[in-house]
């Protein structure tokens, strides 16, 4: 693979230039590239080997993480987030939905009833169109040596049947483990870079300016300077955020602030009492409308992983971390809600703002709270569970988050034991923040094209969708979009 040591610096101008290594962008580079257009991708990081976690890397080679290891192995606070691959493939990932799709969010129909919807079907402006762009990547995910898995397709609606729930969506998912992703990604790096692409490793973007035949880029790295291109896709990742802002500024494309962000927390329970709600579906989605009419649903199910956080610019934030080559006996998975921002706010700041609020309590960090002091119950649990944050702080997280966002809250654990009883005991834990959907909304065709001709967002940053396969999704129509200009 061409990258940042090679000895010639590459040519100036270029058909599309890539901003991004993670899976929208090299999708996007890839699409490009079999097109035979010349195609530039810059990711600020290393290669996805180089950048991988310390554990990771251990168990990839086979070794056996001691328990007195563990933590010195998981940092505080995640830096393994960039490089080749994006902040998905640096860890065992979830893809998401089999060659189907289905619609896994509600949301009030604005009448007193409950519309379903998928994400990627608003971005792509229709459900097949979406349904069959799924399908497309995954081939391509096999065709670079993913496992092929035999699933029935998922049927087009919510699977429904659990009580207390307008939402009970349990289609089958697939995930990928590092190993076979380091595959992927090198398999697609050789494609990219057979014949008219190149991929420039630790190489960061700082500006990208419009010229009268389409832009101008400036480039930090071995092999910095200016780079030319008649289109720019834009493929960052969340940790990106800032410099999107500046881009939006600088080029005065057209977005507005977001209407809604998600905020809440991550649930973690032993690997037995998630059993239930996992055994027929790894990955299951629930959802709600509180009184407010706000949606309060679960994503990311971590079965068997662990709870990690990251700096977010100023906060610290957390996520769910898929441990499935070396499994805890942990289960977690997170519980927003769909919040509107007040009138007048705007919204990034708004969830900025619940994440410092979190980590005044948490003394710059994340806060965890056992479920029985969260819930206010008298009933103290007789069993203690562990955290699988290191170091983690506890305090007063109910009283950080607020009364509304406890009783969504304590409203899905409510309907989780409906569901299995004594899934959430008073010893499970909670712990926050927990932040997404907070990139501005950018406005953006069905192609993933900008107010400004040429210039597309992908991924993350489309302010859009998140997920592997739905950013791998966005990537090719963008390209393809960039190179029928």
């Amino acid at each position: 693979m061409s990258d940042a040591t090679a000895e010639s610096p590459p040519r100036t101008r270029w058909d599309v230039i890539v901003v991004g290594g993670g899976p929208s962008g090299m999708f996007a580079a890839h699409e490009a590239a079999r097109h035979g257009r010349r195609v530039l991708l810059f990711e600020a990081g290393d290669g996805m080997a180089q950048s991988l976690c310390p554990r990771v890397k251990a168990v990839a080679r086979g070794r056996r993480i001691r328990d007195a290891e563990k933590f010195r192995l998981q940092c505080a606070h995640c830096t393994c987030l960039t490089g080749l691959g994006g902040a998905a493939f640096h860890f065992d990932t979830n893809l998401g939905y089999i060659k189907g799709l289905t619609r896994s969010k509600v949301e009030s129909d604005g009448q007193g009833g409950v519309r379903a919807y998928s994400g990627l079907e608003r971005a792509l402006g229709g459900f097949e169109t979406a349904r069959h762009e799924i399908g497309e990547v995954y081939e391509l995910f096999y065709g670079f040596g993913l496992t092929r898995a035999d699933f029935p397709e998922a049927a087009p609606g919510p699977a429904g049947g659990a009580a207390g729930f307008a939402l009970a969506d349990t289609a089958p998912s697939q995930s990928i483990m590092v190993d076979e992703a380091l595959v992927v990604m090198d398999r697609m790096s050789a494609e990219i870079t057979r014949s008219t692409g190149r991929i420039l490793l630790r190489h960061r973007v700082t500006r990208v300016a419009r010229r009268a035949d389409g832009f101008a880029v400036r480039v930090e790295g071995d092999h910095g300077g200016e780079y030319t291109a008649r289109s720019v896709i834009v493929a960052v990742g969340k940790l990106g955020l800032g410099w999107v802002r500046e881009v939006l500024a600088e080029l005065d494309v057209a977005y507005a602030t977001p209407e809604r962000i998600d905020v809440g927390v991550r649930l973690e329970v032993s690997l037995d009492e998630a059993a239930p709600l996992t055994e027929n579906c790894h990955n299951p989605k629930f959802g709600f409308l509180n009184e407010a009419e706000d949606t309060v649903r679960t994503f990311c199910v971590c079965v068997g992983g662990r709870i990690m956080q990251y700096e977010f610019l100023d906060t610290v934030v957390l996520d769910g971390q898929h441990c499935l080559s070396a499994p805890t006996r942990r289960t977690n998975f997170g519980v927003v809600t769909s919040v509107r921002v007040p009138p007048g706010e705007d919204g990034t700041q708004h969830g900025l703002d619940f994440a410092r609020r979190v980590n005044k309590v948490g003394r710059g960090g994340a806060v965890v709270q056992q479920a029985a002091d969260f819930l206010g119950l008298r009933e103290r649990p007789t069993r203690q569970l562990a955290s699988s944050l290191p170091a983690a702080v506890r305090g007063d997280l109910a009283g950080a988050l607020g009364r509304r966002r406890v009783a969504d809250v304590a409203q899905m654990i409510e309907r989780l034991n409906d569901f299995s009883p004594g899934m959430i005991g008073g010893h499970a834990l909670i712990a926050a923040p927990v932040v997404e959907r907070v990139y501005p909304a950018i406005t953006l065709s069905h192609e993933m094209e900008s107010s400004v001709p040429g210039l597309f967002f992908a991924g993350d940053s489309s302010s859009k969708i998140i997920g592997v396969t739905y950013g791998a999704v966005t990537g090719r129509i963008a390209a393809r979009a960039a190179l029928a200009r």
